[in-house]
């Protein structure tokens, strides 16, 4: 039966080409993949070989048994010994055992076909006796497959077939094995599907064994189904053992995972016995991915668990990847991190970089900081960790105090180190700063490698005011991308020459590169600052036709803003109310400030309270439109919203100020400010200049001495 069936089915695969993925082959159009199978693992151990070869070298008779013969070559191709299989092939020939003995002559074989060049075990294989056995074709088979050369194999098979050779499943596994070995995933599994097709051959537990890297990395949901549909309804026919069934479906669930099949992982990931930490943390991360948190957690708890006493625990990249999306607000990640503390984790730095990061993005600083402190071998992400941190919350001294500590403990700074520090620089208009690290980055040669630190410098030069600085960065930024281009647009928008902010619109189009909807805010704020209203309007009709980017809130605040910088406060309230969006505090914002440059009460009392709506406890809305009042010397307006915000507990944030002097010194002033070493002189040269304003005609409001 098995005859007359491979005589149907061999023909055909004897015409297959050798490509990864031939057409026509399998039931369903199985998938590719590529890997590369270990070599085959040693049997005998060394102490029996050794014995082994003491009697072959004694001359004792046993030495002409072809069942000692037959065990020794093995042995010589397991432990790849390729001299020593020589001298027995000498022995086979010079005794008469090769012709008479099929069982030596097939192992002979194996030790060619595992170690010899291919044309020496081909003229070997033509030149033995064959007998009924398929092991010396499938000898053949596994190395033409293995060596890439699939039409002989097939070829081999069909002479196989001719000469009444029972093809079975050892062939068929011969042949997948070698696609497996020379990279030819995809035909292996093609293999497979022509193996188990009507009438076939049943494959057996070992043909699955060769595939399980196959499938693990098979990305073709199709074909992971049928395999697995195969594998519940012919369990018991292949004889699955629970060891072996337990391996399958973990390549099975990691397949699934790869190929984005997150639901058909998990169901398969819960029927495996006994998973590894490697599919486990397989599964974390696609859930993850999927974002299926909770599943994700799922998955650590049970991984935890089955780890049991405190000798063992799971690798710390398990942690690290639960911890990267925990939040605080669950217990999570304070159970992890009693997990880590529990298992001596503690001291492992990627997993406290992951708690730095769950801490501080939960706000939670002081527990960030005990953690980093505790750290004896800090790493540069370590570091960075708490410097972005540090900027997150606007702690822009400690951030660059941070900084400096890191280069004293040997730490070199990256080039997201330098992004974030240079971030913070924007932020405080740190100019001195800027210009030092953008000379530590030119002597790190930074500059020439990193577009995001170039950006990066590039702002800070803006916003510090020199852009000048900023346009010579940008020149030199060989690799410009889209950011490039959107932050020199938005330095020279915010300067004093608005006008070459639109030049540079064009030229980054000019260039090839498409405006995003950050390319537009720039692009609007500089029309505003050069009052260039019909531009303005221009420019944001085209937003959406000429480029398909759909305006947000914050283009409609740049418009509002520049209808309110040209005078037109009623226009710019029927904007406002016709928005298709709902306006934010920025849009409200930028009418507020306009109706206090022109004097309109009746317009801002009505962005006030909108602002407050939306915000009751920022404290700069209250005060914006207690000053509209006190200008318009409306005094009792602006009492009563003094009273209400005392009643609602709000206080008005403190502004200060700041100046560099020398190198890198820098003092800060807060309002009313007790606590400067200077204090007495400053206030005694403040109340010198008061005094001469006041001769001058200067008349100071009485609401400038207002404690709000």
């Amino acid at each position: 039966m098995h005859d007359e069936v491979s005589g149907q089915l061999l023909p055909a695969m004897a015409t297959l080409p050798a490509s990864p993925s031939p057409p026509g082959v399998g039931a369903a159009h199985l998938g590719t993949g590529h890997i590369h199978l270990p070599a085959a693992p040693t049997h005998p151990s060394a102490s029996s070989f050794a014995a082994l070869t003491a009697v072959l070298s004694s001359g004792h008779p046993a030495t002409s048994s072809p069942s000692v013969l037959h065990r020794a070559l093995r042995a010589a191709a397991d432990l790849r010994l390729p001299g020593l299989g020589l001298q027995i092939h000498a022995l086979l020939a010079k005794t008469g055992l090769l012709d008479h003995h099929p069982f030596s002559a097939s192992a002979l074989l194996h030790l060619y076909a595992t170690l010899g060049p291919l044309p020496r075990a081909r003229l070997l294989f033509d030149r033995i006796p064959k007998s009924a056995s398929p092991v010396p074709w499938n000898s053949m088979i596994l190395r033409y497959a293995q060596d890439g050369f699939l039409d002989e194999a097939f070829e081999l098979v069909t002479a196989m077939v001719e000469c009444g050779v029972p093809v079975c499943a050892s062939t068929w596994n011969a042949a997948i094995a070698g696609c497996v070995r020379a990279g030819q995933g995809g035909l292996a599994i093609a293999l497979l599907g022509e193996m188990v097709s009507p009438g076939g051959v049943t494959p057996n537990v070992a043909t699955f064994n060769t595939l399980l890297h196959v499938i693990a990395v098979l990305q073709d949901a199709d074909v992971l189904r049928g395999l697995h549909g195969f594998v519940l309804r012919n369990t018991e026919l292949v004889g699955f053992g629970h060891v072996d069934l337990d391996r399958l479906l973990e390549s099975l669930a990691a397949g699934y995972m790869r190929s984005c099949c997150v639901e058909y992982a998990g169901h398969v990931f819960q029927s495996v016995r006994l998973s590894t930490c490697h599919l486990a943390n397989l599964m974390v991360s696609g859930f993850l991915n999927s974002g299926q948190k909770k599943h994700a957690f799922d998955v650590f708890r049970e991984m935890a668990f089955a780890c049991g006493d405190a000798s063992q625990h799971l690798p710390a990249n398990s942690l690290t990847m639960v911890l990267a999306e925990v939040d605080l607000a669950t217990t999570r990640g304070l159970e992890i991190h009693a997990y880590a503390y529990r298992h001596g984790l503690e001291c492992d730095t990627s997993v406290c970089n992951a708690l730095m990061a769950m801490y501080t993005r939960g706000g939670r600083m002081h527990s960030a900081d005990t953690i980093f402190q505790g750290l004896a071998d800090k790493d540069a992400v370590s570091w960075n960790t708490m410097i972005s941190s540090y900027a997150m919350v606007r702690d822009y001294d400690l951030a660059f105090k941070l900084f400096s500590e890191m280069q004293r403990d040997g730490v070199r700074p990256d080039e997201y180190t330098f992004t974030m520090v240079l971030n913070a620089c924007s932020c405080v208009c740190y100019l001195r700063q800027t210009m030092a690290l953008h000379g530590q980055m030119m002597k790190m040669g930074l500059c020439d490698s990193y577009t995001d630190d170039m950006n990066s410098l590039t702002d800070a030069y803006g916003k510090c005011g020199s852009v000048e600085d900023a346009q010579r960065v940008f020149d030199e930024t060989d690799r410009k991308d889209v950011i490039s281009w959107n932050v020199i647009i938005s330095c020279y928008g915010y300067s004093a020459s608005p006008r070459r902010a639109i030049l540079l619109f064009h030229l980054m189009q000019d260039q090839g590169y498409k405006p995003t909807r950050v390319t537009f805010i720039a692009v609007l704020a500089a029309c505003s600052h050069a009052g260039l209203l019909d531009e303005a309007f221009y420019y944001f009709e085209e937003m959406d036709r000429a480029y398909n980017v759909t305006p947000d809130e914050a283009h409609y605040a740049c418009i509002v803003d520049c209808l309110g910088r040209a005078g037109q406060l009623e226009k710019a309230y029927d904007f406002i109310r016709g928005m298709p969006v709902a306006p934010n505090v920025f849009v409200w914002g930028a009418l507020l400030s306009s109706c206090r440059i022109h004097g309109n009460i009746t317009l801002a009392e009505i962005c006030a309270k909108k602002l407050i709506e939306l915000d009751p406890q920022h404290s700069g809305y209250w005060i914006l439109l207690k000053n509209i009042y006190s200008k318009a010397m409306r005094w009792n307006d602006a009492a009563q919203l003094r009273a209400a915000m005392k009643d609602k507990g709000i206080n008005k944030c403190p502004g200060y100020s700041w100046i560099e002097i020398g190198d890198s010194e820098l003092h800060r002033f807060l309002t009313g400010d007790q606590l400067h070493k200077q204090c007495d002189h400053i206030y005694e040269v403040l109340g010198s200049l008061t005094e001469q304003m006041i001769d001058e005609g200067y008349e100071p409001r009485i609401d400038q001495f207002d404690i709000y």
